[in-house]
């Protein structure tokens, strides 16, 4: 039986396979690292190994996706217009970014500069439209909640507290339409029932019958 932890905002997938003969540590992608281990290893075991070269884990490097000219949000909250300088100016909710026509688009500086911008935008557009998508689901569905809290994490996409407070990834506003509802809709069950038990997928399914689908194009992505 696999199994999943959070360590340090990191999500830490246990996977144990009967050819493996000793522990492997894997950094799949950004916030994600897979621990294959052998199947009569304890999970305490793999753990204690992981925690003792998480440092060096941290450290690894993968190849990070190169964003494009044409990159653009949901809501057009980013224009990348090509410019004399490098600089992003935010004003009216809108998110401008410039870049010199004549260095390489693709270099770090430009695209450390275009992931900030794109931040920027995607913090507008989680604010005016997550928020307002939870009201209108828990309004639809007769949800009640407490506070709602915007953060950007490597991992959990959505949290519910004991006092049904929830909290959500601005990253969501990455995926599909459909996907963010079955996060939302997924922590106002949340308000009801806090686990994952069977009663709450169905709970979950009454609410969003493809939730199995798009559960799973959330974790492939």
């Amino acid at each position: 039986m696999n199994k999943t932890e959070i360590i340090e905002d990191y999500e830490i997938k246990y996977k144990k396979h009967p050819f493996s003969k000793n522990i492997k540590v894997t950094l799949k992608k950004e916030g994600k690292i897979l621990v294959t281990m052998p199947y009569l290893c304890p999970y305490k075991t793999a753990k204690n190994f992981l925690i003792s070269n998480f440092e060096k884990i941290k450290n690894f490097k993968i190849e990070k996706k190169k964003l494009s000219p044409n990159l653009s949000t949901k809501f057009d909250t980013l224009n990348i217009i090509v410019s004399d300088a490098l600089k992003t100016v935010v004003k009216n909710n809108i998110v401008s970014f410039y870049y010199p026509n004549d260095e390489d688009f693709y270099s770090s500086k430009i695209q450390n500069a275009l992931k900030e911008a794109h931040l920027k935008a995607i913090k507008i557009e989680a604010k005016n439209y997550l928020i307002q998508r939870l009201d209108f689901l828990a309004k639809k569905y007769n949800f009640s909640y407490g506070k709602v809290t915007l953060r950007n994490q490597k991992t959990r996409f959505g949290s519910c507290s004991f006092n049904n407070n929830i909290n959500l990834n601005i990253n969501l506003m990455n995926y599909d339409f459909d996907v963010i509802d079955y996060v939302l809709i997924h922590e106002l069950c949340h308000t009801r029932i806090k686990n994952h038990s069977k009663h709450f997928w169905l709970e979950v399914e009454k609410y969003c019958p493809e939730y199995k689908k798009l559960r799973k194009a959330l974790k492939n992505a």
